[in-house]
C-alpha cells in the first residue's frame, strides 16, 4: 500500500518541481521554498489530473482516494521537503554567500 503512495508522489514530484523553480525566478528562493511546501502537492494534484487522469483507477483499484493521496503527498513532501531546502538554504548563506532571507 505505501508503494501506491510513493509512486503517485513520483508521478507529481516534476510538476511540483517545475512550479518551484518558476516561483524562484519570479519571487527567491525564500517563496519558491514556502509554495513548494505548501501550494506544490495541489500543482502536483493538478497536473496528475490533467495528463495522468486514466490512472486515477489504480489508485481506485487500491481503495485510495483523491483526498488520501492529496494528504500522503503533503506529508511526505514535507518530509523530504524540510531537509533539503534547509541545505539549499545553508548552503546558499554559508558557502556562496547570498542571503536569501526577505
Amino acid at each position: 500500500m505505501y508503494r501506491a503512495y510513493w509512486q503517485f508522489y513520483k508521478t507529481i514530484v516534476p510538476f511540483i518541481s517545475v512550479f518551484a523553480i518558476i516561483c524562484s525566478l519570479f519571487g527567491g528562493l525564500l517563496w519558491a521554498s514556502l509554495l513548494f511546501l505548501i501550494i506544490g502537492p495541489f500543482i502536483g494534484m493538478l497536473g496528475f489530473n490533467v495528463f495522468y487522469k486514466n490512472q486515477f483507477y489504480f489508485y481506485f483499484n487500491l481503495g485510495i482516494t483523491k483526498t488520501s493521496l492529496l494528504k500522503t503527498s503533503f506529508i511526505i513532501n514535507f518530509l523530504i521537503g524540510i531537509p533539503v531546502l534547509g541545505l539549499l538554504f545553508l548552503i546558499f548563506n554559508l558557502f556562496l554567500g547570498i542571503n536569501t532571507t526577505l
